[in-house]
């Protein structure tokens, strides 16, 4: 095998006659970014992750049992009932999750989808699943919703597949009753995401400047640094 060829994984890319590992940022990085930059640059340069808290691991779980059961409805070439007559298209067959693009020789970008539909004109169109606690037919998207959307419609481009202008996120929401005896009724909240932002390439060249140079300022409602600020001299 010659010194050009290289080596690949979810991960990273790895060039032998470098040694050089790519850093692969992602959307919740550049939403990490958007809060802080200092935040940013010491969890993506120092490994310096911001505290979790605590948090439920049931949106996850969810989200697993959702990819099993739209994958059962693909090897049946139709869409899921939950969906179906509300949504249209068909389901990417065969289903690829996550993508990559390159930025550099340092840097690239990648993104993993829940879900992909294919229009009758041969369109892309991501979809996101998100689970939500309160009913979201009553709620504002968020723009990290928007971001995620126009991030996965560049990263389906950068790979050669051709997409729509939009994409959809679906929100699973458990619906109240007392009637439980035949499961929990889920409330199936569809919403189209009309393409905003084409040029992700500026947000990730921002995240590798910032990571490139030195400790940045942090964000001034940014309440870990105020945090910090207010501890620091007990130390």
């Amino acid at each position: 095998m010659s010194q050009q060829d290289l080596f690949s994984n979810n991960n990273f890319t790895l060039e032998k006659n470098h040694k050089k590992k790519i850093k692969w940022l992602s959307h919740s990085a550049i939403e990490e970014l958007n809060r802080c930059p200092r935040c940013f640059w010491l969890s993506y340069k120092e490994g310096i992750k911001l505290p979790e808290g605590i948090q439920s691991r049931l949106a996850n779980r969810f989200d697993s049992i959702l990819k099993k059961y739209f994958n059962t409805y693909r090897n049946q070439d139709r869409l899921p009932p939950l969906i179906e007559g509300k949504i249209k298209g068909r389901l990417k067959k065969p289903f690829k999750e996550t993508f990559f693009y390159k930025f550099n020789d340092d840097f690239g970008f990648y993104g993993k989808l829940d879900e992909c539909l294919v229009n009758e004109n041969g369109d892309h169109i991501p979809v996101d699943f998100k689970t939500a606690s309160s009913d979201p037919r009553e709620k504002e998207i968020l723009s990290a919703y928007q971001n995620q959307i126009d991030e996965y419609l560049f990263l389906l481009e950068e790979n050669g597949l051709k997409v729509a202008n939009f994409g959809y996120l679906i929100y699973f929401f458990p619906e109240m009753t007392v009637e439980l005896s035949d499961g929990f009724p889920m409330i199936i909240h569809i919403v189209k995401i009309e393409r905003k932002i084409k040029d992700i390439k500026k947000r990730i060249e921002k995240a590798v400047n910032i990571l490139q140079g030195l400790l940045p300022k942090s964000a001034d409602d940014c309440i870990y640094c105020r945090w910090f600020e207010k501890v620091k001299g007990y130390y």
